[in-house]
């Protein structure tokens, strides 16, 4: 008898290390063996880049040292305010913001090789 396996999905698509400018075009919600995250896709511009997609996630709690609110200060182009930080910000309104991103190849735990947005900077003009 032949088993044939097959991979679970076709591999991500690879971005080379490096800095881009990015669109922020999507955020979500999502279960994973983290826990509970929040993704925020970004759509990449620029020469062998354009129109690629690449993810960053984090938890949902948000306080001055979290890795959301690093998110949120490269997005913003500033830090957060007393009052954002206390009452949350709506992320859904900051989709179709500009920024740049620095991508690092990582290893998934299963081995899979992807482009991971290490850092969110607010776009230079």
């Amino acid at each position: 008898m032949v088993m044939l396996l097959k991979p679970k999905s076709a591999a991500a698509v690879a971005v080379p290390d490096g800095t881009y400018k990015a669109t922020l075009s999507k955020v979500s919600q999502f279960d994973n063996a983290y826990g509970h995250r929040i993704g925020f896709e970004f759509t990449l511009a620029g020469k062998g880049v354009e129109g690629e997609k690449v993810m960053r996630s984090t938890a949902p709690n948000l306080s001055a040292t979290s890795k959301l609110a690093d998110v949120l200060r490269g997005l913003l182009g500033r830090e957060l305010t007393a009052k954002e930080l206390e009452a949350g910000v709506d992320v859904e309104q900051l989709i179709g913001t500009t920024c740049s991103v620095m991508v690092l190849q990582s290893r998934s735990k299963s081995g899979a090789v992807y482009s991971n947005v290490e850092r969110i900077f607010p776009a230079v003009m």
